[in-house]
C-alpha cells in the first residue's frame, strides 16, 4: 500500500470533514452530517461523470481501470542502485565469459522486461532489433499508464460540470414550487449538493490520482530504459565504465560509485 496516496486522501477528506464539524461545533449546535449525504446528486454526479468520461475510451480501456488505479495504491517499489549493480555485474561477466554465460541466470530473473532483453541478446538479435523491441514493449507501458492519467482527468473535468448541470436541475425544481416557502431553504441545500459532490471529488480524489498514476508511469518506464541501455551496452562489448556513465545519467545521477572491474 503507498502510503503517500493513503495518507493524502485521508488527510484532504479529513480537512473537509473537520471544517464542517468545526463550523458546527462553533455554532453551539450538534454536529449533524447525515445533510451532506444525498442519493440524488450522488447518482448524477458519480454516474454521469463516469458515463461521459467512458464515452471518450474503449471498453477494454475501461476494464483496465481497477488495475491502473491499483497502481496508484500499490505502487511498485524499484532499488535502483541494486538494480544498476545488476546490469553492471552481468556486463562484467559479459565481458569476462560471453554473453552465454548469462543465460542460467536470465531464467531466474523476476522482471519480464529485463528477461525479454537479455533473452534477445543471448539468441544473438542484433542491436537495432533489441533497441525497437523493448522500445515497443516502452512505449506500450507508457500507453497504458498515460490512459490511466487522462480517465482520471477526465473524470476530474466532468466531475464539477455534473455538479453544475445537478444545481441548476435543483434550482429549477425549487423554482416551479415557490409558492411553498418553508421548502425553498432544504431545496436550495439539496441543490447545490451536486456542485459541492462534482468539485470535491474532482479535487481531492480524481486529479491527485490522475496525478499519481501520472508519477508511477514516469518512473516505471524510467526503470525499462534503464534495463533497455545495460542491455544495448552489454551486448555491444561497452566498457563498464560508460555503461554505468550511461545507466546514471538515465536517473539523473553522475557516477558515484567506482564502477566494477572488467
Amino acid at each position: 500500500m503507498d502510503k503517500a496516496t493513503v495518507g493524502g486522501l485521508i488527510l484532504a477528506w479529513a480537512s473537509l470533514i473537520g471544517s464542517v464539524v468545526l463550523e458546527e461545533t462553533a455554532k453551539g449546535v450538534a454536529v449533524d452530517l447525515s445533510p451532506f449525504f444525498m442519493l440524488a446528486p450522488a447518482v448524477l454526479v458519480f454516474g454521469g461523470t463516469f458515463g461521459a468520461t467512458a464515452i471518450g475510451f474503449s471498453v477494454k480501456e475501461v476494464m483496465e481501470l481497477p488495475a491502473k488505479t491499483k497502481s496508484a495504491f500499490f505502487r511498485k517499489t524499484h532499488d535502483v542502485e541494486a538494480l544498476i549493480k545488476q546490469l553492471l555485474d552481468f556486463a562484467v561477466r559479459a565481458r569476462r565469459d560471453g554473453i552465454l554465460a548469462l543465460e542460467n541466470d536470465i531464467d531466474g530473473l523476476g522482471d519480464p522486461f529485463m528477461k525479454k532483453g537479455f533473452q534477445l541478446a543471448i539468441d544473438g538479435a542484433d542491436l537495432d532489433n533489441i533497441h525497437e523491441i523493448l522500445e515497443q514493449d516502452v512505449a506500450k507501458i507508457k500507453l497504458w499508464y498515460k490512459e490511466g492519467e487522462e480517465f482520471y482527468k477526465q473524470l476530474g473535468g466532468f466531475g464539477p460540470t455534473l455538479g453544475i448541470i445537478g444545481t441548476v436541475l435543483g434550482l429549477i425544481a425549487m423554482l416551479s414550487n415557490l409558492e411553498d416557502a418553508a421548502s425553498m431553504g432544504p431545496a436550495i441545500a439539496a441543490a447545490f449538493m451536486a456542485t459541492l459532490y462534482g468539485v470535491s471529488c474532482a479535487n481531492l480524489v480524481f486529479l491527485p490520482i490522475a496525478n499519481k498514476i501520472k508519477n508511477v508511469g514516469t518512473h516505471e518506464v524510467l526503470i525499462r530504459r534503464v534495463i533497455l541501455e545495460g542491455v544495448v551496452s552489454i551486448q555491444s562489448g561497452t566498457s563498464i565504465r560508460i555503461t554505468e556513465s550511461r545507466l546514471r545519467s538515465l536517473i539523473g545521477e553522475d557516477s558515484k560509485a567506482p564502477a566494477a572491474k572488467k
